[in-house]
């Protein structure tokens, strides 16, 4: 850019005024390395900045309010980073944000009871514990006990996942409370561990889940509804079930059973919509 012979420099101040942010930001931003002020008189230490200064304010503004953390705004904005690395962390917070918007149009509009889609899940490593019951209320209880003691063993909870059920037989979805069935409660973690006994590693995968709300009586219409739409579809299971829990007990005590929110998921094998 051809820039005029002399250039308006604008104080901290009216910097401040213009994009509308306060004077610790605009330090935080000189610490992180993002901007740098046109000019610091030795003098007084007073900064001066100019217009590419106001410019590079905003497009910090604009990646912020994408989700961006404070290093990830300045590792792009000046390409310091693995761009393929950087992307692939910024398509799983897409797919997150995804996922809780499909969550949350679904709590707004409880008319709307079912919902069939195609969807993308991350890698997590879970805190597993093999579970049986009787009936649901008793499943939830170990459940609830396996979680308590994931913690207990000082376990670092990952707390942008949901607990999960997993069902390595599927015919186990349909009966959960059959005496051969095995059903792994799965507390997503934070760990590097790769000889932890507790450990699971459930890898990524393409799937079908169908979301719904209501008591726990309402799972097993839930998974009903689901493999006849796999059959009717003429997908292919490629792996465990799971039942992802979004509202339960555990999630907070002021939900009533009418509102507790469940996600049953299939992974299946590549498909063409």
């Amino acid at each position: 850019m051809n820039y005029p012979e002399q250039r308006k420099l604008f104080t901290m101040k009216e910097i401040c005024h213009a994009c509308g942010v306060s004077r610790t930001t605009l330090i935080r931003m000189e610490e992180d390395g993002f901007l740098k002020p046109y000019r610091v008189d030795p003098n007084t230490g007073y900064r001066y900045y100019d217009l590419s200064n106001v410019a590079a304010v905003g497009q910090y503004q604009r990646l912020q309010s994408v989700g961006l953390s404070r290093k990830e705004i300045a590792d792009l904005y000046y390409e310091r980073a693995d761009s393929d690395k950087l992307l692939e962390g910024l398509r799983q917070k897409l797919n997150l944000l995804q996922r809780f918007l499909y969550e949350y149009e679904l709590r707004h509009d409880k008319a709307k009871n079912y919902s069939f889609s195609y969807i993308t899940l991350p890698s997590l490593t879970c805190y597993c514990a093999e579970i049986t019951g009787s009936s649901f209320e008793e499943l939830e209880t170990k459940a609830y006990l396996a979680h308590e003691k994931c913690v207990e063993e000082g376990y670092r909870i990952l707390g942008s996942e949901p607990l999960m059920a997993m069902f390595d037989d599927l015919r186990t979805c349909i009966d959960p409370f059959a005496s051969a069935g095995k059903i792994t409660a799965c507390i997503p973690v934070i760990s590097d561990s790769e000889n932890d006994p507790n450990l699971r590693v459930v890898p990524a995968c393409e799937a079908v889940s169908i979301l719904g709300f209501g008591e726990y009586t309402v799972i097993i219409e839930l998974w009903t509804r689901l493999f006849a739409e796999i059959e009717k579809r003429g997908l292919e299971p490629a792996g465990p079930a799971r039942l992802i829990t979004l509202i339960a007990p555990y999630t907070g005590d002021h939900y009533r059973p009418d509102d507790y929110c469940y996600v049953c998921v299939v992974p299946i094998k590549e498909h063409e919509e």
